[in-house]
């Protein structure tokens, strides 16, 4: 029998050769091999995931029960792939200002052709309203305002007997909680909390104990539908974490079962468990992220993720309002408005997202990069990452 010291030793030594996300970043010239691929099945999922519910399917269908949990795991798995990703570029810009107009750049100008389309042209189209009446509408003109974060579902008359009714585009919701991460984000460069991952780590545990007791005690961030955007905002913090920490996060397909499976009870159980869950579900996404899931060349290079994600939902409302036959039927739904959504989302990449993100040199400038091409890799990563979802 060996001895307890050899055993040890073996274990150290097996430890040891297990890569972390910094090894495997540096072995992919500092890039995450399936981070790609994880965007677009994200943005996929969350349209087949939102097909059941847009359809109206009875909410005792079994699949429907299956989407309330893709929902609760969809959105907050975006939020923490955002995290991981915008971290590293704000390591490599350094400053508030370069980093708020890169995810400016980023975010905005797509979401506003988004808004803008479904105002001026879905809206018109689908009003039971007089024209005059639409445009006078006030809610008409807050619209507008989702593209400064102040969210608003519902443009008059539209969608009004669909069964999920006055709904525009439930997606825009993660606005919020997605400019809060980057408030906060721009803050902590601000004050160097970003570099300092001791004490950010510190912060972040102390409060996300101090949130599962102001949950269970207060009902803080307890929604009886999907999680709250407080929730949300903890999965990008905790995606945060994993970047800072890259080069001492071993990745195992144990660790991997483990913190899946703890993903699963802790969604599972109590919704006043939400804030303990962004561990090990933000380690799945970095895990998954981190294998060699590499997209072909073409699809690689046509970022269609953050498209997907804008016009989805506006598209499966819009057909379901015109087709009887999609009522009650989400996997129907789902295949019909599939092909319409990547078209949109192609066209919005080709010819809005992509030429703005040339303005992202500019933007840098001669800013000297930080000595980790992780962080390089990160940036651009990031600078095509669709909100989250969430």
């Amino acid at each position: 029998m060996p001895a307890p010291s050899s055993l040890r030793d073996d274990l150290l030594r097996r430890l040891r050769s297990v890569p972390t996300a910094g090894d495997i970043m540096r072995a992919n010239n500092g890039e995450g091999p399936g981070f790609n691929a994880l965007r677009l099945a994200l943005s996929l999922l969350i349209l087949g995931a939102h097909s059941g519910w847009v359809a109206g399917m009875d909410s005792s269908h079994d699949w429907v029960g299956l989407q309330g949990l893709f929902r609760l795991s969809l959105v907050p798995a975006f939020f923490a792939l955002s995290g991981f990703l915008v971290t590293g570029s704000a390591l490599r810009t350094g400053a508030v200002r370069p980093f708020i107009t890169l995810r400016f750049i980023r975010i905005v100008p797509a979401l506003l052709v988004e808004v803008t389309l479904s105002a001026l042209v879905l809206g018109p189209i689908f009003t039971t309203y007089l024209l005059s009446d639409y445009f006078h509408d006030i809610r008409f003109f807050e619209y507008f305002g989702n593209v400064v974060g102040r969210i608003r579902f519902e443009l008059p008359g539209v969608f009004e007997t669909n069964p999920l009714p006055n709904t525009v585009n439930q997606n825009l919701w993660t606005l919020k909680p997605e400019f809060y991460c980057y408030i906060l984000m721009a803050l902590m460069i601000f004050f160097g909390i970003v570099r300092n991952r001791l004490l950010f780590a510190a912060l972040v545990a102390a409060l996300t104990l101090a949130a599962t007791v102001a949950a269970y005690r207060l009902g803080f961030g307890v929604t009886p539908g999907n999680y709250h955007w407080t929730v949300v905002v903890f999965y990008f913090f905790a995606g945060c974490i994993c970047f800072q920490w890259r080069e001492h996060l071993k990745m195992h397909w144990l660790l991997f079962l483990g913190s899946l499976a703890a993903s699963l009870v802790l969604m599972s159980g109590d919704r006043e468990l939400a804030f303990l869950v962004t561990p090990f579900l933000t380690y799945c996404v970095v895990y998954i992220g981190l294998l060699p899931l590499k997209l072909p060349e073409a699809i690689r290079k046509l970022d269609v993720s953050y498209g997907i994600y804008l016009y989805g939902f506006p598209i499966q409302q819009a057909l379901v309002a015109k087709l009887d036959v999609l009522h009650g039927n989400g996997l129907l739904l789902f295949l019909v408005s599939t092909p319409l959504v990547i078209g949109f989302a192609l066209l919005s990449w080709l010819f809005i997202e992509k030429p703005f993100l040339r303005v992202k040199r500019y933007v840098l400038g001669n800013r000297p990069r930080s000595p980790s091409p992780a962080d390089t890799a990160a940036d651009g990563n990031a600078a095509s990452l669709a909100p989250a979802v969430r």
